[in-house]
This record gives C-alpha cells, sequence and structure tokens, in this order.
C-alpha cells in the first residue's frame, strides 16, 4: 500500500508540474566564475611521472571551453598528444544551488570511471578549488585528487594537480600535473 501512494503522489505532482510553467533557473554570480573560461585556450603541460622533485615531461595541449544549457553549465573538451596517443577529456561544470558548491563530472580516453567533482570558489585567489575521485578501473582502488584553477588574469589561468595521500594522520599533497593557459585571441 504505502508504494502505491508513493507512485499515486508522484503521479499527481508530475500531471501538476506539467500543467504549470516548467522552471527556468537563471545564471548566477556564481556561473560568471564558470562563464569566464569560455574559449579556447592554449594550454602547456608538465606532469610529473617520476614525482614532483624529478623533471616534469612537458606537452602541449588545446582546451575549447563553452557555456551550455542556458549558461548553468561549463562545457570542455581538452586534447593533447602524449607521445603516441591522443588524450581526450571531457568536463560538465555547474553550481549546485543547494550545496552551494561547484559540480561536474570529467571522462576521458585513459579511464572508463567517470570522475565525479565537488569544490568552492575563493574570491581572494581568484582561484577554483575541486576535490575528485579517480578510481583504478583495473584494481578499483580510489585515489583522491585536490584540482585549483587560479585565474591570474582574464587570458592566464593555472591548473594544478594534487594527489592526496594520509600519511601519519595528515594528509600530504603531491603535485602530479601543472598546467598554463593562454586564451587564444578570436
Amino acid at each position: 500500500m504505502k508504494t502505491l501512494t508513493i507512485a499515486l503522489t508522484a503521479l499527481v505532482v508530475s500531471s501538476q508540474a506539467s500543467a504549470q510553467e516548467l522552471p527556468n533557473p537563471q545564471p548566477t554570480e556564481a556561473h560568471k566564475v564558470l562563464a569566464a573560461e569560455e574559449g579556447t585556450w592554449d594550454a602547456a603541460v608538465k606532469m610529473y611521472f617520476q614525482g614532483p622533485t624529478e623533471p616534469a615531461t612537458e606537452y602541449e595541449g588545446v582546451e575549447v571551453c563553452k557555456m551550455v544549457s542556458g549558461g548553468l553549465y561549463s562545457q570542455s573538451t581538452f586534447t593533447c598528444q602524449m607521445g603516441d596517443t591522443e588524450f581526450e577529456g571531457h568536463g560538465l561544470m555547474g553550481y549546485d544551488s543547494r550545496t552551494k558548491e561547484y559540480t561536474g563530472v570529467w571522462v576521458d580516453n585513459f579511464n572508463t570511471v567517470p570522475m565525479p567533482m565537488n569544490g568552492t570558489y575563493d574570491k581572494e585567489a581568484n582561484s577554483l578549488t575541486v576535490h575528485t575521485t579517480v578510481v583504478d578501473e583495473n584494481t578499483g582502488i580510489e585515489l583522491k585528487q585536490k584540482q585549483i584553477t587560479t585565474f591570474v588574469d582574464d587570458d592566464t589561468r593555472t591548473f594544478v594537480i594534487y594527489l592526496l595521500v594520509e600519511a601519519g594522520g595528515e594528509t600530504q599533497e603531491i603535485k602530479l600535473m601543472e598546467m598554463t593557459s593562454k586564451r587564444r585571441e578570436e
């Protein structure tokens, strides 16, 4: 009986919603942070495959960012030739007005497990800090990461990824990657 009541309630709410005007949320101040990334960015990438104290492996990449869904989400596509392999990744980031956090997902051709992202914007530092969990699809091991995007100026930004490792009751940050991007003139 409880299941029938829930189903009937959902049906009534659904039919009332369709009879009324659909919601039309508008971008807020929080969405302006995402909108500032619109455009094509040329990226200088440094990967620390042997640790952050060893020489980095360097690549060049391109990211294209655009606002979608009425300006509520930023959609990005990043490509980079890494040796013989073409890396391609896609992100979708928005602002969750309930949790007051930026939230999104990242997918790429190096992993079959989507990576959820949640974070906050620091207006003073002009930076967006996002926490993620990367799952190794072969072992199932979850790796925690912190990603910081700093908006240096309107046409320059830095992006750093840290692996978060718990050791001795403290969290250590190990730099995995850093990228400096310049917006192309259009």
